[in-house]
């Protein structure tokens, strides 16, 4: 029976992991990153939940335990099945609250109510399990973590062929084995094998669609392309789902930013950030020799002038060139037009790259088959680091757009192509009088992030290096061109005429804001360009412009207040980052800080529901002998500082791994597989209630440090590796801290075991609880103070916890419950 019951703790722990994962995906796309970013709040929630009921009302025991969780863990697969009708039916387009509140409204709440249920009834499985048999919580425990560990990473071999539909139906197949698994009727038993086996093999039979999810909300066009069949192409890549969608051009979607010519728009996540295959017929002589000729139908080729700068100053020259974020390939175009005897094009999403070479290659030229051009997926840094060619340019085109600038996408996401380190990186591949050009929004914060890189590298005057212009329709858009020499006048000079043509629109003509040959001239100051940008100018300046780092990566957070901002050229606020912050404002709510908003809120909620609660209807804590203050205390750190580690680490992390998900597969695989090793393990060690527990701390605290130390010599040297390389790197680094990580909680559960019903559970709401406020904590003050600070404070909490321990040890409970009992607990 022990056997049965440990697969089944494993597959309820995988199948709630990927429905998390996967939900997240899905509302990533067909509604915003950042109300995505609820479903983990919803699932710690809902666990919590689960916990303070059965702190409440603990199952007697006297109840039979197997029909409990049977009972329990179909509940979960219906209920995680029938996710995918509800996303879909409900009216969920939340930029409609505003003439439809009441319904937009009951849909949202509709939905979260809906939500909670599975990750209910499966923290109500693991907590019944827990409870029944906490003197076996180590062997438990492991597999508890182990088959999250699984859930983490199996989406990301399966997702393009499946999608996230097919992988939440699996996940529901896996919750009717596991009821297979608890109940004690054969009968019961076989028809929950066959439901499992129809349930996971509709996603087989689709094949090659997908059980897939409506656009709820039209970002870029993506709901009324599918609405109107124009969608070509989709496939969920696992770094992010492709549509590309027919822009073939008529007069009736005529707009600035596409006067004229045909295009491929390729969305990434559902419109959240969009890049164009343009048609061309490959001549590129021809092409040239048009643009030369007149420059007022450009915008059928390049999104904006601002895409030659760097080509057109460098051409003729058998330059070479190096553009991260290749994407559709205006900018390899634009290289391969002027000259170029080298185009070396990296791309972080693979399936992007498989379309620009294979499907839609002939439709654009066949840019990428050119005997010139070198196309790679990759992440860009990495290509940097194991590279050893030089360039004579190196172009980072947008990795945004307006859609995810309103939805505040990325805010709280890092962005290590814009942080001194990779600036540094730039620099240092570029030729003696070679060009780093980047368009990318907020160029104040650009420019004193390069600098602070520029000062670090020994160099000095670094204003007379760089030159920017401003788009007046595309003001997240500005040209940054930052030269390894001083600009010339008849440099500065060019440069300005090509990019305002006289026979272009006014709007589509760039103005210089910053002007390398005469300070006076530019927007900004000279502290701006120093690379020691003074705290009294920042706290001038309306936005937040101080410089990024590896260790604080957070580029997009520019937003100081809630107040609506008014460009300021007397404290340096100029008006693209001051419409960057009002264009996240979505009906008074800034988009760019609701997921620190919502987790907040709710962190507050939880405090009240989870704490005082239970002390006031609750048993525990008002026996005698009874340890409330030290369970509370003690849980809430472990649940504040693992989540800490964990969140930091995936953000940290990503600047190895390069994508999002795979950085996350392998932080939480790392992490959970790790610490249900180190659980396990944990018996075997000796390490006990009453021998020694101070271990694992121990170790948490000298593993954590060391890796925090090393880090940065490790991250330098596994950065050059390719992705499966990087991947075993991080691993490597993270598990041997997992595995300590995984025995404070079993340590805990086994000193509180005799503890009346419902200590156990309590524990488990407690460290919900805080695991939801201890991450809101850990974003603010990796904001405010870096990763590395934050990884401190988790730390201290462990240490804080060790401390703690000694008050959950009473004499008369642990003696039993590590004693006679423990045998008892091992032949059931």
């Amino acid at each position: 029976m022990m056997r049965r019951i440990s697969f089944g703790v494993l597959l309820i722990a995988l199948a709630t992991l990927m429905l998390e994962l996967m939900l997240t995906r899905v509302f990533d796309i067909v509604l915003s990153p950042n109300l995505g970013y609820f479903i983990v709040t919803v699932a710690v929630f809902a666990f919590g939940l689960a916990g303070i009921y059965a702190t409440l009302k603990p199952i007697s025991p006297d109840q039979n335990i197997a029909r409990f969780l049977t009972v329990r863990s179909v509940g979960f697969a219906v209920a995680v099945a029938l996710t995918i009708p509800l996303i879909n039916w409900l009216p969920l387009d939340y930029t409609r609250i505003g003439s439809h509140t009441i319904r937009t409204l009951s849909a949202f709440v509709t939905l979260y109510v809906a939500l909670i249920v599975p990750f209910f009834l499966a923290g109500s499985v693991l907590i019944a399990i827990f409870s029944k048999y906490a003197l076996s919580i180590r062997r438990l425990y492991f597999w508890d973590l182990v088959g999250a560990g699984v859930g983490s990473v199996i989406a990301v071999p399966l997702i393009a062929t499946f999608g996230p539909g097919g992988l939440i139906l699996w996940a529901a197949s896996f919750g009717l084995i596991a009821a297979a698994l608890f109940t004690e009727s054969r009968i019961a038993r076989r028809v929950s094998i066959v439901a499992a086996v129809i349930v996971a093999a509709l996603p087989v039979a689709t094949l090659p669609g997908y059980i897939d999810f409506i656009q709820h909300t039209d970002k870029r066009g993506v709901k009324d392309a599918f609405e109107q069949g124009r969608v070509e192409f989709t496939r969920w890549d696992p770094i992010s789902r492709i549509d590309v969608v027919d822009e073939t051009w008529t007069p009736a979607i005529s707009a600035p930013w596409h006067l004229s010519g045909d295009r491929k728009a390729i969305q990434y996540d559902g419109g959240n950030q969009t890049s164009y295959f343009y048609k061309f017929n490959g001549d590129l002589p021809a092409l040239r020799a048009q643009i030369d000729r007149d420059k007022s139908h450009l915008n059928e080729h390049f999104w904006q002038i601002g895409v030659l700068a760097a080509d057109y100053l460098k051409r003729d020259s058998g330059q070479k060139v190096l553009i991260l974020g290749s994407a559709g390939g205006q900018e390899t175009k634009a290289a391969l037009m002027y000259g170029a005897a080298h185009v070396d094009a990296v791309e972080l999403v693979p399936t992007v790259v498989e379309l620009g070479t294979g499907r839609y290659s002939s439709y654009i030229g066949d840019i990428f088959k050119n005997p010139k051009v070198h196309v790679e997926a990759g992440e860009g840094r990495s290509f940097l680091r194991h590279s050893h060619q030089t360039y004579d340019i190196i172009q980072i085109y947008s990795n945004h757009t307006s859609s995810s600038i309103a939805q505040g996408t990325g805010a709280l996401m890092p962005v290590y192509l814009q942080t001194a380190e990779a600036y540094e990186e730039y620099f240092s591949h570029l030729s003696a009088n070679g060009v780093l050009h980047i368009n990318h929004y907020s160029y104040p914060r650009m420019i004193t992030t390069a600098a602070l890189a520029w000062k670090r590298m020994g160099r000095t005057d670094f204003a007379r290096h760089v030159l920017v212009f401003e788009s007046p329709i595309e003001l997240t858009l500005p040209t940054l061109l930052i030269k390894m020499t001083p600009w010339t006048a008849g440099e500065v000079a060019e440069l300005s005429a090509f990019l305002a043509p006289p026979e272009a629109d006014s709007d589509h003509r760039l103005k210089m804001v910053e002007d390398p040959l005469d300070p006076s001239k530019s927007f900004l100051s000279a502290d701006f360009y120093s690379g020691d940008f003074p705290d009294a100018l920042a706290d001038r300046v309306a936005a937040n412009v101080t410089p990024r780092t590896d260790d604080k990566p957070y580029f997009h957070m520019l937003r100081k207040s809630f107040q609506y901002l008014t460009p300021d050229p007397a404290n340096y606020l100029d008006v693209g980052t001051a419409y960057t912050v009002n264009a996240s404002d979505a009906f008074g709510i800034p988009m760019d800080w609701i997921h620190l908003i919502f987790t907040g809120a709710a962190s507050l909620i939880f405090i009240v529901a989870f704490v005082v609660i239970p002390l006031w209807f609750a048993r525990v804590g008002k026996e005698e002998g009874a340890t409330s203050i030290p369970l509370l205390i003690y849980f809430s750190c472990l649940g504040a500082a693992f989540i800490t580690l964990e969140l930091v680490f995936i953000q940290k992390f990503t600047h190895l791994v390069g994508s999002p998900l795979y950085t996350y597969s392998t932080v939480i695989f790392s992490m959970l597989c790790g610490a249900g090793i180190g659980s396990a393990a944990s018996e075997r060690m000796g390490i006990g209630p009453r021998h020694r527990w101070p271990l694992p701390f121990v170790a948490i605290i000298v593993l954590g440090t060391t890796l925090v130390l090393l880090y940065p010599a490790m991250s330098h040297l596994a950065l050059a590796l390719p992705l499966v390389g990087r991947v075993a790197v991080v691993a490597a680094m993270i598990f041997p801290l997992g595995f300590f990580l995984g025995m404070p909680f079993p340590l805990g559960v086994l000193a509180i075991a005799n503890h009346p019903r419902g200590a156990i559970a309590w524990a488990w709401g407690m460290n919900g609880l805080f695991t939801v406020a201890g991450g809101f904590i850990a974003m603010l003050i990796s904001i405010r103070f870096g990763f590395d600070r934050t990884i401190g404070i988790a730390l201290g909490l462990y240490a804080v916890a060790w401390c703690v321990f000694r008050g959950l040890l009473h004499s008369e409970r642990v003696e039993v419950a590590t004693g006679p009992m423990v045998e008892r607990a091992a032949t059931p």
